[in-house]
């Protein structure tokens, strides 16, 4: 599969727990464009499944997309 996307794009992965949605996103996009909730979380509280920390995660995940886009950078949210 060819996917052809600009590179000052917003992707974000849609689904269900478990659908492969970060499957996805590592087989077609770099790790360094990919910006994940879980990965937040984690940088947040040290656990990616603390639900606690949902809203802190969400804030950084804001802020990193922001600064990527705002650099005209591809960014994938999973």
């Amino acid at each position: 599969m060819k996917i052809t996307i600009p590179e000052l794009s917003l992707v974000i992965l849609i689904g269900a727990s478990g659908s492969g949605k970060s499957t996805f996103a590592r087989q077609h996009f770099q790790p360094t464009e990919i910006i994940s909730s879980d990965y937040c979380r984690g940088l947040v509280s040290d656990d990616e499944n603390n639900q606690a920390a949902t809203a802190d995660a969400f804030e950084l995940l804001h802020f990193i997309v922001a600064k990527r886009l705002a650099a005209g950078r591809l960014t994938v949210i999973d």
